[in-house]
């Protein structure tokens, strides 16, 4: 610095050179240079002076001005100024000597004598010369530092030419991430600077010696051989602010600048900056100059013309009198980009301010044009209009042109107040809103729509022009927010601006290209402009941070739902955001960076004031000072404090704490004020409803959550921090509503997902790192240590810690960009704010470490950068940082911060939701599970015992909850099968669930382990469970279950099942499957009759597979014959026993799958017979060869007659069972061997002795003879079942010769016939009617033989339930062969031979000789079959109801006629009778809906008899868990119209309705009272599918309470029940003298009234409680209606609402006709109910305000006469209606409430108040 009189240049007094400490200062060789490369001249050869450090007078004067005010300010405050202090403080920052370069200075050579060359300084004359003075700021400053240097102790001679360095440069080498210890200054360094104190220069005009120069003695010694060139590294950020050159390329190890630098090259570098600012300023200036000069050009001369030169700047070069110039818009442009480049090579202060006003002058006229213009074009628009709007656009646009040189001249740094005109720049925002508001957002928002089609047309044809509008429009909003950062602007432009930017943010701008007419993208940019500005006014302007944050929320419910997905931000990584979240996320890191506010009379910044603390710490004083400036002693204190801080680590740490608190708790409550906002509307409001803040919860979490492990974005972690703190509040709450616990279990599912995310991340990249990479290892290591736990809390603050790389890697990014800076700046108080935070843990005795003297430092470095933002200054630097080095250190910070600790929080809310009283809640808490295990499957193997909790689940009353728990069950599998053993147990339980969608999903998960699982116990248990869902109810279940088995047990073996293919592993395999399946077979005849339908389901045509499934079946039939010869073979021991009864099914399903040769193999088996086990296997086989022998191609005919003779030779040992199936082989092979007459004969030898015992008595026969008789009738009708003899009628005729008809099976019925009057024994009577029926459904005719009719009418009239059960069963199996039959004519015949036309219903109405047979039978006898079905719930029954099934299915009568005993067996307790009942009835309603409809009421009445004399149970429901009995019904009728279920309903609630005169109460419980009972049981539980019908059932119950309880509370006063007299006493008689008076029976009938109307009542209260229509109806009064679309919504239950109290308040009202007392109470309770309900009284004096007037119910077409009058015709009822309910003395009247409207046709609901 230059003193006052210390002037650079040429000295006209001759002042001597000076001194090493005097020029150091301005020496440009130190690693720091303070200004300009121009400023201060390089070491030159040539004379002092030479060359001059200004480049004019005028700098040289503008420098002492700045110098002398400094001087002025030292000396007026006694160096206690602000400006002062904050120089000096700026100047000791850039001259510390731990950051400059080393020098070492030789002494001066000696002459001859050992004199110094350099004498001490003289003038001519022999007068010392004075030293030269320094001024007073100068001279401080001196004083200030403390820079010293050594001289070389050998002196130079005056010949010498080389230097020889005493000390070689030192190359400090860095390990990463070890912090580098400064090393304090050495003795050796204080000796030189104590050597330094004595040096003195002398003067050279006195220098004596010929060969001195008059250069200063400063030498430079040659670099060392040993130091290479390649090991220095360059400052790029430090050249580019010194010199404005391009960077230097870095090298790989950090150095210091050595003194060999190129110093003529960084000279020529600085010479050409110089030259070219002169040049841009020359040229600015001649612009300039042509403009003024084309101005004063447009005055017209006296002759009044105007200069022609004047029209190449100008627009309008003939102005008239009331306009302005206007300068031509590329002389805009380019007098634009000439201001720029001044301004970068910063010499905007050369200009003169009176030509910048006179530009702005120039400019204002383009603006207020701008700002008048209309610049708005209507859809209706004509050629006119658009050539005018275009004129328009191009005023617009030289607007915006003017505006940017207008905003150019105010952002370029100059101090002059008359730059910052407030009226220009208001007319400057004016003219942007103009354009912004009546052009670009009418474009932006213009679609392709019909109604705006033109308009958009025409636009995308101009797209051009509106293009270059949009693009002027962002780079001049761009500059307005340079403005912001520089300017403090009136209120109202703040105002204005934040306005039109949120404005711009919030356009909707087009989802799709087509859509658009600029295109998504363009726009784009012009919000991101709007997005700076407005977050430049949030960083300094505190009062208004608020204010932008409630406008920005504010707006959102502005956005469409469609907007809301729009995610345009695009991100780095190419992920997107919204825009608004982009936009929040840079509010809240804004708040947390440092504002730097502007004084009023000056734009520097003003210097930070500390005051100290009683304690010694400093407090940070924000703001814009007053302009007074701090005491001598307050600033004394402040340099005190700081010297404290760098000495005792505390008070570092201290003040490091007073600075980033403020800033943490603005980040913290800026955060906060999003997330309430959003969690309070969204916890409020629905995803669907008219402002979805629920869905937009969802996208800021989901946006936040993208961002979460971006290093640009480090406020994301923040505003989940806290936004999981509410939730977890809500979620823990005990006041929280059931539907505010899912969104917070829902969002806290989604977080932790994203904290497995940055986990999982963080271990992949650890284990992917770099191990050559030092920086790499290290980031590795903190990372695992970091997944650990166990990474210490100051390693992780460290100096050279991740913060500090991740600060690196912003930093390389370029801080310039606004998002990077505030991303660097929010990082750094964070950083500082946590290093505080583990002080003040070990400050509390939590911790072990103190301050230490590396803390200091880290805390004096961070103070620096939260205070300036700047670079993190510190010896050591990081090579360059890599994006997934910057990345992985960003997660390693993230996972210590508080939001990611939290993981272990969520996961255990999550499980403990599993067990809330809400069903929704704990529903989803499993799915939120699911998410977690979806990212972090190693949740599993913590010590958190997840499975407990789903177990638990899986068993829960609700099946929302059991289906979340199943899936939660099956990603737990995929994630961890051995779970298998652990969760097999529920879903077992679960594949029998009544929930449809539990048993699928349960299925599916089974089959899973199935498959995965080797363990054969698991594999037989899951066998079982899906074999029992063949049968499922469900069609989709039980195709669902076949289509498993044929999964799990064919389709593993389809690729081997060649013979060539059968390798020994596949054997091993398929005995293993066949093996299982013999087990599954020895279940019971229920898994074999269930299997025996699958496997025929597989084999069958039907099947997609059924080629590949026919050979695997053919191999396992082969294992299985292997294993009948030789048990060995099949793995567990399995016997032949089963073995053959399995080989049954197979042969059932398809004989095909047998060879000729297996069927040898198994014919020793029928040979002899000798015990039980050999009964039970020569069944098996006869039943094989019986459906294998029809369909094998060729059989040797000495292999048949040998099983034919073993046949024949055991007849007479086999039992019925065995005989059918020897019976069925024999006429088999009888087709083969064509002997008829062989079985013939044997036959007519079990008739004989049968025909001639027809006359016997046979009741006091001997136990013999019968049991001969009855061998031989079961022979004989098997023969008959079996074998068609009609061929060999003759040789019957020999032997009956009294038969003369043409049928032997009509001859066989009437021989057996005579043994089934009831005059025979019971067994024999039993046999004969078996045999009869198994030849008449052989040959159906015989069931119209008058003989067969009588014994079945004397069998149903006789009611004895083992003789109907076989003729039920003659009928079913009938039955069942016609349906078979027709179902096999369609599928065979119609291939072939049927009509196109006709198709398959003219196959199925083809006549044949048994329709007949089908129709008589069940007109004759479906009464006793609906009777006997109707009265039991067993076997019988179930038969029964087979048989009411097939005749449905036949049509063979009315579908009336079944209809009320289908509906009635629908509610059995046997599930195999209510399913069968349930089938057929959804069958006959889908076919005849409107004709079976009818039947629906005596089909309830029917199901209430049914349950009260057959199940024993009058209740309309079961509990645990509460179901309607009639849901089936109510399920069928759902699939109906709207009018039939309300029509329906209504007919429901009419049942309940009575005439109270005519109540039969004669029995304990009248019917009437039980039935109604049943009815309102059944209203209570049943599915509602639609609001609608849940509405119009609360409707119908309030007419029938309204409208028959009136009649019955009247006659209860009239009987004198509510109304007693008083007696002489004074005192009301007591219930029982009360009862005394009353008629018995009339008190029974009005009680029982009484009872019904309030068990209705009641019911409709409940279910206003349990789908919460209380708050519905509160609604409905404030909007009027119900959108149709919310009617036909599922009605929700509302969580906690238990139907237990329900329940119990029925159970007391139904002994209220226990004694008469109760009979009196309860009657009074109901008149009570009459007179304080509100809503009843409004109910009975008009039309049901459900149906009617609230628009919430519609009515059928009889109901719509409103309320019904009393039953009886009287009117008296609805009279008291109007009066007595509401005067009635017993009861208390209601207030109404001050909102009330008068008029209004409504009420208020009190539910809650007497509930």
């Amino acid at each position: 610095m230059n003193g006052e009189r210390a002037a650079n240049g040429a000295s006209h007094h001759g002042i001597r050179p000076l001194t090493v400490d005097e020029a150091l200062q301005y020496s440009p060789l130190s690693s720091i240079v303070p200004y300009g490369s121009e400023i201060i001249p390089l070491p030159s050869i040539s004379l002092p002076g030479s060359t001059s450090l200004f480049a004019s007078t005028e700098e040289r004067k503008a420098c002492r001005r700045s110098l002398g005010v400094l001087d002025q300010e030292v000396r007026n405050s006694n160096g206690q100024s602000a400006l002062v202090g904050q120089t000096v403080r700026e100047l000791q920052r850039l001259l510390k000597p731990n950051e400059l370069t080393q020098f070492k200075f030789n002494r001066p050579p000696k002459g001859s004598d050992g004199d110094q060359l350099l004498p001490t300084p003289t003038s001519t004359n022999g007068h010392t010369t004075p030293s030269p003075q320094l001024g007073s700021f100068a001279n401080m400053l001196f004083n200030s530092v403390d820079i010293t240097y050594r001289l070389d102790p050998s002196p130079i001679t005056p010949g010498s030419r080389s230097v020889k360095s005493q000390v070689s440069p030192k190359v400090k080498s860095r390990k990463a991430p070890v912090t580098p210890v400064k090393s304090k200054p050495s003795l050796e360094n204080q000796k030189a600077a104590d050597q330094n104190a004595r040096i003195s220069i002398a003067d050279p005009a006195v220098f004596s010696t010929p060969n001195a120069t008059s250069t200063p003695a400063v030498i430079i010694p040659k670099l060392p051989p040993s130091v290479k060139h390649d090991e220095y590294k360059a400052f790029p950020d430090l050249d580019t602010s010194v010199g404005g050159q391009k960077a230097y390329s870095t090298s790989t190890k950090k150095r210091k600048l050595g003194p060999t630098a190129n110093v003529e090259e960084t000279y020529a570098k600085g010479l050409d900056q110089r030259e070219k600012a002169d040049t841009a300023l020359r040229s600015l200036r001649e612009l300039i100059s042509s403009i003024f000069e084309a101005e004063d050009q447009l005055q017209p001369d006296t002759s009044g013309a105007v200069s022609a030169n004047a029209a190449k700047f100008f627009a309008n070069a003939y102005p008239g009198d009331d306009e302005v110039p206007i300068l031509l818009g590329v002389i805009q442009s380019k007098l634009e980009t000439c201001l720029q480049k001044v301004a970068t090579l910063n010499r905007f202060d050369d200009l003169p301010i009176e030509h910048l006003l006179r530009l702005q002058k120039l400019c204002e006229g383009a603006l207020k044009s701008a700002e008048a213009v209309n610049l708005r074009l209507e859809d209706g628009h004509s050629d006119d209009d658009v050539e005018h709007w275009l004129q328009n656009v191009g005023v617009a646009e030289t607007g915006l042109r003017s505006s940017r040189t207008l905003l150019r001249t105010m952002i370029a740094g100059r101090e002059e107040k008359q730059l910052y005109s407030e009226e220009i720049l208001q007319t400057t925002l004016n003219m942007y809103t103009n354009i912004l508001e009546n052009c670009i957002i009418p474009v932006v928002e213009c679609r392709n729509s019909e109604r705006s089609s033109k308009l958009f047309s025409t636009m995308s044809q101009h797209k051009k022009v509106i293009s270059t509008l949009l693009h002027l429009a962002a780079k001049g909003l761009s500059m307005m927010s340079s403005l912001l950062a520089q300017q403090e602007l009136a209120e109202s432009a703040i105002t204005t601006i934040e306005f039109l930017a949120s404005k711009l943010v919030f356009a909707e701008n087009a989802h799709t290209e087509k859509d658009s007419v600029l295109g998504i993208q363009k726009y784009i940019g012009l919000r991101l402009a709007a997005m700076d500005m407005l977050t430049k006014i949030f960083l300094t302007h505190k009062d208004q941070r608020s204010f932008i944050i409630d406008e920005i929320l504010s707006s959102l419910e502005k956005l469409p739902v469609t907007k809301q997905s729009a995610r345009q931000f695009k991100l780095g990584d190419g992920k997107s955001i919204q825009l608004v979240s982009a936009l929040i996320m840079r509010l809240v890191q804004t708040s947390g960076i440092r504002s730097h506010e502007r004084s009023s009379s000056s734009n520097k910044r003003t210097v930070l004031s500390l005051q100290t603390h009683s304690k010694g710490s400093l407090d940070l004083l924000d703001g814009i000072g007053s302009g007074n400036d701090s005491g001598p002693s307050q600033e004394a204190q402040n340099e005190q404090c700081i010297r404290e801080a760098e000495l005792d680590p505390a008070i570092a740490v201290e003040q490091l704490r007073d600075i980033t608190q403020p800033l943490y708790s603005h980040m913290q409550r800026s955060a906060q004020h999003v997330t309430k906002f959003l969690v309070q509307r969204a916890l409020t409001s629905t995803k669907t409803g008219d402002q979805p803040y629920r869905n937009l919860l969802d996208i800021f979490t989901e946006d936040f959550i993208t961002v979460l492990t971006s290093p640009d974005w480090p406020a994301a972690e923040i505003l989940l921090r806290v936004l999981l703190q509410s939730m977890v509040g809500v979620a823990e709450g005990d006041k929280s509503t059931a539907p505010a616990k899912n969104v917070a279990l829902d969002l806290m599912g989604s977080m932790g997902s994203a904290i497995s995310d940055v986990i999982v991340t963080v271990r992949q990249a650890a284990k992917g790192a770099n191990d050559e990479s030092e920086l790499s290892g290290y980031l590795a290591q903190l990372a695992d240590e970091t997944l650990d736990s166990k990474l210490p809390a100051k390693e992780l603050l460290a100096l050279e810690g991740p913060y500090r790389v991740v600060m690196e890697h912003l930093r390389q990014q370029g801080l310039a960009d606004p998002q990077t800076s505030s991303a660097y700046g929010y990082l750094a108080t964070q950083w500082a704010r946590n290093l505080c935070a583990v002080f003040d843990t070990s400050e509390n005795g939590q911790g072990d470490d103190d301050p230490e003297p590396n803390d200091r430092l880290l805390a004096l470095k961070l103070k620096q950068v939260v205070l300036t933002s700047g670079r993190l200054e510190t010896d050591n630097d990081f090579d360059h940082v890599s994006s997934s080095h910057g990345r992985l250190a960003y997660a390693i910070t993230q996972l210590n911060l508080p939001f990611c600790r939290a993981f272990d929080r969520i996961l255990d809310i999550l499980l403990k939701s599993m067990s809330s009283e809400q069903a929704t809640v704990r529903s989803k808490s499993l799915k939120s599970v699911v998410q977690l295990l979806e990212k972090d499957p190693t949740i599993l193997d913590r010590g958190v015992n997840v499975m407990l909790y789903v177990r638990k689940c899986a068993s829960d009353t609700s099946p929302l909850v059991r289906d979340s728990a199943i899936s939660l069950i099956g990603k737990c599998l995929s994630l961890k099968p051995a779970l298998e053993n652990e969760v097999l147990r529920p879903l077992l339980t679960c594949a029998n669930d009544p929930t449809i969608g539990v048993r699928k999903r349960s299925m599916k998960l089974l089959k899973d382990i199935y498959l995965g699982t080797p363990k054969k116990d698991l594999k037989t248990l899951i066998t079982d469970a899906l074999l029992q869902r063949v049968r499922d109810t469900d069609e989709s279940v039980s195709d669902l279950a076949r289509q498993m088995f044929e999964e799990i047990w064919i389709a593993p073996y389809h690729g081997s099942a060649v013979e060539s293919d059968h390798s020994v592993q596949f054997k091993l395999a398929l005995k293993e499957q066949v093996s299982l399946i013999v087990k599954t077979v020895q279940k019971g005849e229920n898994a074999a009759s269930i299997l025996d339908s699958l496997l025929q389901s597989i084999l069958s045509n039907a099947s997609k597979n059924a080629t590949p499934n026919f050979r695997a079946c053919a191999a396992m039939v082969a294992a299985m014959i292997e294993g009948v010869i030789d048990p060995q073979e099949l793995p567990g021991q399995a016997g032949q026993q089963q073995i053959l009864h399995t080989l049954t099914l197979f042969a059932r399903a398809n004989p095909k799958l047998f060879k000729p040769e297996q069927l040898g193999s198994l014919k020793h088996y029928i040979d002899n017979i000798q015990k039980s086990d050999d009964l039970f296997i020569f069944r098996s086989v006869i039943v094989i060869f019986r459906c294998v022998l029809p369909h094998l191609p060729s059989l040797q005919r000495d292999f048949l007659q040998s099983v034919q003779k073993s046949l024949f030779s055991n007849i007479s040992k086999l039992g019925k069972n065995e005989l059918n199936e020897v019976v069925s082989c024999l006429w088999t092979i009888n087709g083969v061997l064509k002997d008829t007459e062989r079985l013939a004969k044997l036959t007519i030898s079990c008739l004989q002795p049968a025909y001639q015992a027809r006359s016997v008595d046979l009741s006091t026969d001997t136990q013999g003879a019968r049991l001969r008789l009855s061998k031989w009738i079961t022979i004989a009708a098997l023969f008959g079942k079996h074998c068609d003899f009609d061929s060999k009628q003759s040789l019957f005729k020999e032997n009956f010769p009294w038969w003369k008809g043409t049928s032997v099976a009509a001859l066989l019925v009437d021989i057996i016939s005579n043994f089934t009057s009831p005059s025979q024994p019971a067994d024999l009577r039993r046999i004969a009617l078996d045999g009869m029926g198994m030849i008449s459904r052989s040959w159906p005719k015989n069931f119209l033989m008058e003989q067969v009719n009588s014994a079945y009418d004397l069998v149903f009239n006789e009611e004895n339930p083992d003789l109907q059960n076989i003729v039920l069963t003659a009928f079913k199996e009938f039955f069942s062969l016609e349906e078979a039959r027709s179902e096999k004519l369609v599928d065979v015949v119609g291939a072939e031979s049927v009509d196109a036309e006709s198709g398959r219903l003219g196959v199925a109405l083809a006549a044949n000789e048994n329709d007949g047979v089908s129709t008589s039978i069940a007109q004759r006898f479906l009464k006793h079959i609906i009777r006997i079905a109707l009265a039991t719930q067993d076997k019988y029954a179930l038969t029964a109801t087979e048989v009411i099934a097939s005749i449905n299915r036949q049509g063979l009568v009315h579908p009336k006629e079944c209809g009320p005993a289908l509906v009635a067996l629908e509610t059995s307790r046997n599930t195999a009778i209510a399913s069968i009942a349930f089938r057929e009835h959804r069958t006959l309603h889908q076919k005849h809906e409107t004709m079976f409809e009818k039947e629906y009421m005596k089909a309830v009445h029917q199901a209430f008899i049914y349950q009260k004399d057959i199940v024993g149970d009058v209740l309309g429901a079961t509990t645990a868990p509460y179901t309607s009995k009639l849901r089936p019904l109510f399920e069928i009728m759902k699939t109906s119209n709207a009018k039939l279920r309300k029509k329906f309903l209504s007919n429901l609630c009419s049942r309940i309705d009575f005439d109270t005169a005519k109540l039969d109460v004669s029995a304990p419980l009248p019917a009437h009272l039980q039935y109604s009972r049943f009815i309102v049981d059944n209203l209570a539980f049943l599915d509602y599918g639609k609001t609608e019908d849940l509405l119009h059932v609360v409707s119908c119950m309030e007419k029938v309470v309204a409208g028959t309880g009136t009649g019955v509370a009247h006659a209860i006063e009239v009987a004198g029940i509510t109304l007693p007299t008083e007696n002489m006493e004074g005192e009301a008689p007591q219930a029982s003298a009360l009862a005394n008076i009353i008629d018995p029976v009339k008190l029974r009938q009005l009680t029982s009234a009484a009872i019904i109307l309030s068990m209705l009542w009641e019911t409709r209260s409940f279910l206003r409680r349990l789908y919460g229509l209380n708050v519905n109806q509160k609604q409905r009064d404030a909007k009027g209606k119900v959108a149709v679309k919310d009617l036909n919504k599922a009605p929700v239950k509302v969580s906690g609402v238990s139907a237990d109290k329900f329940w119990e308040q029925l159970k007391h009202m139904m002994t209220a006709l226990n004694s008469p007392e109760l009979m009196i109470t309860q009657c009074k309770a109901f008149v009570e109910i009459l007179s304080v309900d509100n809503e009843l009284k409004l109910a009975a004096e008009a039309d049901d305000d459900l149906g009617t007037g609230g628009k919430l119910a519609t009515p059928s077409e009889d109901e719509d006469g409103g309320t019904p009058a009393p039953p009886g015709g009287s009117s008296r009822g609805r009279k008291r209606s109007r009066q007595s309910l509401s005067e009635t003395p017993g009861g208390r009247k209601k207030k109404r409430r001050p909102s009330a409207t008068k008029g209004k046709r409504g009420s208020v609901d009190e539910d809650d108040e007497w509930d």
